[in-house]
């Protein structure tokens, strides 16, 4: 199968939302301009901030939120994977320019009143892979549907906690296990709801004016 630049093909004539078979848009269309569309309305979709799930560790920590979804964008170029002269997959990735999380942690010291703080964080190295398809059944083109959506990158996020006073010994420890318990709540309470809006987006898309299109150039080509 072969991986092909979407700046180089006139993709986006399968990828348009709400155009016409004599439109003429539908001739000289933008694969990245239906992308950026697609997760324009996605984002409207997601709150934000978003709830994170409460987790227990080192210490338990409550009331997560993260905020930064609303300026989720498409990263770089998008590729077009040809499967066969009816279906062509397109393959992008997805970033924001920052994320920030807050959790309240608490721990609980026998026969006295339990420790509590915050831990705040901020990531600036999130990236997501989305794959959709498109396919033609029976001469007719059906909408396009999401098959995967995956957190590829989180990581390197700055953490900060405050109350630690009585636990400087494990700051450093601390520090280190609360990234990566981030990274592991952010990716489980952001992954579903992305999905989701993202799918309601495709289910939404006529993309009709496509249905005489000739895939078998994808895959010549």
């Amino acid at each position: 199968m072969k991986l092909l630049t979407a700046t180089f093909l006139c993709v986006a004539a399968l990828l348009i939302s709400e155009c016409r078979g004599d439109d003429e848009a539908c001739k000289k269309p933008n694969v990245h301009d239906y992308l950026d569309e697609m997760l324009e309305k996605a984002r409207e979709e997601l709150p934000d901030p978003i709830r994170l799930p409460p987790r227990s560790s080192f210490v338990d920590l409550s009331d997560g939120v993260l905020w930064g979804l609303s300026n989720l964008t498409r990263l770089g170029d998008a590729e077009v994977q040809c499967l066969d002269e009816n279906t062509i997959v397109v393959k992008a990735k997805v970033t924001t320019d920052e994320l920030k999380g807050r959790y309240t942690w608490q721990k609980e010291r026998r026969n006295q009143s339990p420790r509590e703080g915050y831990v705040v964080f901020i990531s600036h190295d999130f990236e997501a892979a989305i794959d959709f398809r498109v396919a033609k059944n029976n001469g007719e083109i059906t909408h396009p549907v999401l098959e995967r959506f995956e957190i590829k990158k989180f990581k390197n996020a700055k953490v900060e906690i405050t109350g630690m006073g009585f636990l400087t010994w494990a700051l450093g420890e601390m520090t280190t296990l609360m990234s990566g318990v981030f990274q592991r709540a952010i990716a489980h309470s952001v992954q579903g709801p992305l999905e989701e809006a993202l799918q309601r987006q495709m289910r939404e898309i006529d993309i009709q004016c496509a249905k005489d299109y000739d895939f078998t150039k994808f895959c010549n080509e």
